[in-house]
């Protein structure tokens, strides 16, 4: 998966680079005009080793900024780039997990306690693809949330949880997913930016898999996906959209481009687009009404009662103050210190935030400097 500053070298590395169909115009633009960068200049900035959350968090700012002051029209660059770069973390993830099902993931599955939560940032689906494919778990009702409805070649409600209590285990994704869909976002009459769709904005629809084409924007239905991923536009939703307010109408305008081959699917329902909470300085989790709340609340009830916590690659990066919050909450819950075991190349950083910032002492800590990788010796844990 990327980092920060490969993302568009990644990039660069997939045929998505050359989908005309797959839109960064709207991010050229930010930055050639909103950041000053010459003409010509911003794919090679792109390219520059940038990180790209500084500069997701940069279009962030600068679209609230111009919504306040100038309203949807005097702020189009930055809202459609903030959103080109929403699509383009999902289809760039969304190639690189498409193939066989991860070995490393299928391996920690099989290692699992039935009482064992996992508890994730990341977006990818490659830990929930190992879930569905060696346990009972489902995404049904196996994200601790339950989803509006489930896309299956088409849309349907989610399954209730076996009968025999065999669920499989709680899989708890603090920063969505890329199968997680809600509508593309809109605007209300007042400048907010508000989810497109006349429902709770905590409902989503969750992605499973395409076996053929589906409705999506402008009909530009992508194959050659394996479940769990799928090409730049996912499946439009069958929510209903939401209103105008009093006094205003929809317009919708499309225009198609000569150099732009048409789609060759419907593209009937409610464009949707990736729930995943980007890696920006101020994450709005309340624009999804409760749904994170209920997922972090969760996670911080897990690692309260866990006798032993297994850190996986995770280095709590700055830009994630919730999730410093989320421990230091957790912890000061505790009646005991819990076993951590952290898995590493570069353990010092976490190390120290386990025994500087959270109070864990060394005796209580297990370290291994090491890639998690398929040829890693699970019996070390």
């Amino acid at each position: 998966m990327p980092i920060a500053r490969d993302f568009f070298d990644i990039f660069d590395k997939l045929d998505l680079s050359t989908n005309p169909w797959v839109l960064i115009g709207s991010i050229i633009v930010f930055l050639e005009d909103d950041l000053g960068i010459g003409r010509g200049g911003a794919f090679d900035h792109l390219r520059s080793g940038i990180d790209i959350e500084d500069l997701h968090s940069q279009i962030e700012v600068a679209r609230d900024t111009q919504l306040k002051s100038e309203g949807l029209v005097g702020a189009m660059t930055p809202y459609k780039a903030f959103n080109e770069l929403l699509f383009l973390f999902a289809a760039v993830i969304n190639d690189i997990q498409n193939g066989p099902p991860s070995q490393t993931h299928m391996k920690l599955v099989d290692s699992l306690n039935p009482e064992d939560v996992l508890i994730t940032f990341n977006w990818d689906t490659l830990l929930d693809r190992a879930l569905a494919e060696r346990t009972a778990w489902r995404p049904d009702w196996g994200y601790g949330v339950s989803p509006k409805a489930m896309f299956n070649d088409g849309w349907h409600p989610p399954m209730k949880p076996k009968e025999d209590g065999k669920t499989g285990n709680l899989l708890l994704k603090l920063h969505g997913s890329t199968n997680w869909l809600t509508a593309y976002s809109v605007t209300d009459g007042h400048g907010m930016i508000v989810p497109g769709q006349d429902l709770d904005p905590s409902a989503f629809g969750v992605f499973e898999r395409a076996t053929g084409p589906y409705a999506c924007f402008k009909g530009r239905y992508i194959p050659g996906y394996e479940p769990w991923a799928y090409g730049y536009y996912p499946p439009n939703l069958d929510f209903p959209g939401r209103a105008p307010p009093d006094g205003y109408t929809i317009v919708g305008l499309s225009p198609n481009f000569p150099w732009t081959k048409p789609g060759n699917a419907s593209d009937a329902g409610l464009p949707s687009m990736p729930l995943i909470i980007p890696p920006v300085k101020s994450k709005s989790y309340e624009f999804f009404g409760g749904l994170f709340k209920t997922l972090w609340s969760k996670a911080e009830n897990a690692l309260t009662a866990a006798d032993e916590i297994v850190i996986i690659g995770y280095s709590f990066p700055k830009t994630d103050i919730q999730s410093e919050k989320l421990f230091h909450r957790a912890f000061s819950r505790r009646l005991t210190i819990p076993k951590i075991t952290i898995i590493d190349p570069n353990p010092d950083p976490v190390v120290k935030r386990m025994t500087a910032d959270l109070g864990i002492p060394g005796s209580h800590l297990k370290i291994i400097a090491d890639y998690f990788t398929p040829d890693f010796d699970l019996d070390a844990l």
